[in-house]
């Protein structure tokens, strides 16, 4: 077993995940130690309304940049990637033209989800759409550098500035706004954090490009055409809840929805990002200079997979307890709904670290189409729940959806990584 630990440690894929994770999980393990006081302060119709307004925001956040910021990563040649980035900065500026024009309807879009508290808070969507733009810009960049602490000490100040404003917004009685401008604050705050850290390799990003951005732009059209709606797919369905059950269901109940995702998905997300955001670099030098990939996702995964499912099917045993103690009373059905997302919960954890293998290997297309299906997937399983007017069984239908359509992304990721393998060997081969 020591030898075990050592070789995984060892390894430059695991090195650079733990500077991802180990400032994740300090300010995870903070966020936990206050959410018995949050839930204390806040209520459920709270937690619901900040759930729709960053519902919102992360739609309009993957348009902003129709996922240019992706293909930094690919070019060999420098000068393409600060190309690449000022494309993005460039349809960044409209997305956040577009947010400020719509702000006079901001009324009308609240009553669209039976949610008029939303209107009063609507303008903060401009800077939260800035903030997070610009971030996803550099994080890429940051990326390409493989300056991995960088992206660790944002993702640590968003979460350390965002439960230490909510904390003290709820002190003074700062409630529903008090939520919604904190996680305004928070990325903007780290953004800045990490400009002033990284502010060298942050001014290369403005450097000037002698080519055409426009040709520059189609060479790269797949990431808008396929990437961009595939992540919007896949960002529409992981808000959907929010969308779609709050006019049925109310606020209240997309509380205790947002707040089990917020306890099932939040570390979850922090850890499969990390690993996304390594394994994609790696992986796309590999492919670059024509090295075998499969081997070594393949070991990660096993090792990934011998944690994940006894931690699961613990997780599953001593939820309700876990969250009667973090949460306090009232907040029963929180528990109730991580239980029924733990198959899901489990395939996310295990599966959504290769998401970067359609971009890699420019199957963009098909896996949009999978993400469509998908989409139709939660929306067919929302519907049913909205029929029988039970939002458990909206919940449950969800979690199937997720884990059927997760487990046959899996087996195409398999199937594409096999064909690169069956490639190579038989290009290596013509050449010696």
């Amino acid at each position: 077993m020591k030898k075990f630990v050592a070789k995984i440690w060892n390894s430059p894929s695991a090195r650079n995940v733990g500077k991802l994770l180990s400032a994740n999980i300090i300010a995870q393990a903070i966020g936990l130690l206050i959410y018995p006081v949050l839930t204390r302060m806040y209520t459920p119709e709270d937690f619901g309304l900040l759930n729709l307004f960053l519902s919102i925001g992360a739609i309009i956040c993957l348009l902003s940049t129709s996922e240019y910021q992706s293909a930094i990563l690919l070019p060999k040649e420098e000068k393409e990637a600060i190309g690449l980035s000022k494309v993005a900065l460039s349809l960044l500026g409209l997305w956040l033209l577009i947010v400020v024009l719509s702000l006079p309807f901001s009324h009308h879009i609240s009553q669209l989800f039976d949610a008029p508290a939303l209107a009063s808070y609507y303008w903060l969507l401009v800077p939260f759409v800035a903030a997070m733009g610009v971030w996803t810009i550099f994080n890429a960049w940051l990326m390409r550098r493989r300056d991995f602490g960088s992206i660790g000490v944002f993702q640590l100040s968003q979460s350390g500035v965002g439960v230490l404003t909510k904390l003290v917004f709820g002190c003074v009685g700062w409630l529903r706004c008090g939520l919604i401008l904190s996680s305004v604050l928070a990325p903007f705050v780290a953004l800045i954090a990490s400009i002033f850290r990284r502010y060298n390799t942050f001014r290369e990003l403005w450097q000037p490009y002698a080519g055409s951005l426009q040709e520059l732009a189609r060479r790269y059209r797949r990431f808008p055409l396929y990437s961009m709606p595939r992540a919007l797919v896949n960002t529409l369905s992981g808000n959907l809840p929010a969308l779609l059950l709050t006019p049925y269901f109310g606020l209240g109940q997309l509380g205790f929805f947002a707040m089990a995702m917020t306890l099932a998905f939040r570390p979850i997300t922090m850890i499969t990002s990390a690993m996304y955001q390594v394994f994609f670099e790696r992986v796309a030098q590999k492919v670059r200079d024509g090295q075998s990939v499969l081997g070594t996702l393949s070991k990660r995964w096993a090792q990934m997979a011998i944690i994940v499912i006894p931690t699961m099917t613990l997780l599953s045993i001593i939820m309700p307890w876990l969250v009667r103690f973090l949460l306090g009373a009232g907040w029963e059905q929180t528990s109730t709904l991580i239980r029924y997302m733990i198959p899901w919960i489990t395939c996310v954890l295990m599966i959504s670290p290769l998401g970067f293998v359609g971009d890699v290997f420019g199957k963009q297309k098909f896996f949009l189409l999978v993400e469509i299906i998908y989409l139709v997937f939660r929306v067919v399983a929302m519907a049913i729940g909205i029929w029988m007017n039970n939002f458990e069984w909206a919940i449950i239908l969800l979690s199937v959806a997720g884990t059927i359509v997760l487990s046959f992304q899996l087996i195409c990721y398999i199937v594409i990584l096999n064909r690169y393998e069956s490639t190579r060997l038989a290009q290596t081969g013509e050449k010696s």
